[in-house]
């Protein structure tokens, strides 16, 4: 009774054991199966936020707040990040978009055309 017993349990471990490895395989397969952005969508990528905070310090120097802005450009953006070229990578988009709408809110820019061309510089500038 006792070697059955144990016998179950060393079979069980065992099982678990290749079942864990399995799991971890799958994790990092996935992880390592997010594609990498090549360097000219890198360029697209950071053309595209300078562009959208082209739009959103427009819409600031009509007076309108964060929020508010955010709001207007919410369809154009998002239209922006599904499309297929940026769809991989919208989430990350989103993030770049929020700080740079930010930035240029707290910066209180006034010329929109020298923010965007400095927003796309520093984009590249930090991810290539």
């Amino acid at each position: 009774m006792v070697k059955k017993l144990f016998t179950l349990f060393l079979l069980l471990s065992i099982n678990i054991g290749y079942a864990n490895t399995g799991l971890a395989q799958i994790a990092s397969e996935e992880t390592s199966a997010r594609p990498q952005p090549t360097d000219q969508e890198i360029k697209n990528q950071c053309a595209l936020i300078g562009n959208l905070t082209f739009l959103a310090i427009e819409k600031f120097k009509k007076g309108r707040e964060l929020d508010q802005a955010k709001d207007e450009l919410s369809r154009v953006a998002e239209t922006a990040f599904n499309k297929e070229e940026f769809a991989a990578f919208s989430d990350q988009l989103r993030e770049r978009y929020n700080a740079a709408v930010l930035d240029a809110f707290l910066q209180d820019r006034s010329d929109p055309k020298t923010a965007a061309q400095e927003q796309i510089k520093d984009c590249i500038r930090r991810n290539l």
